[in-house]
């Protein structure tokens, strides 16, 4: 897995509820995706992020985020974007459960 794609909905959603330039949200509202950048991330043995690690990583911060911002589109009863933001979150953990198949 290179990459995970959102639709147009999604992409609206993360557009509206993102925090700015360091937003995971902002990330995928600006690109349509959600890929390994260009600087590899050390994990907590020392060493270089493998790809899938890297991106397992990446999905878990967008995950948490989307489930953040769906909590808040909630309480303001905006269920479109809450449906949107749900949805970004379940292919997150969908795309982690894929990625790193020892922690599930």
């Amino acid at each position: 897995m290179e990459r995970i794609e959102f639709d147009g909905d999604e992409l609206d959603a993360a557009n509206n509820w993102h925090g700015g330039q360091s937003s995971m949200l902002y990330a995928i509202a600006s690109t349509g995706a959600l890929s390994r950048g260009t600087i590899r991330p050390v994990g907590d043995d020392g060493h270089p992020m493998m790809d899938a690690q890297w991106l397992a990583h990446l999905a878990e911060r967008l995950e948490g985020e989307a489930s953040d911002a769906a909590d808040k589109a909630h309480n303001e009863t905006l269920d479109d974007e809450r449906d949107a933001l749900e949805s970004i979150a379940a292919k997150c953990r969908a795309a982690i459960a894929v990625l790193t198949p020892e922690a599930v």
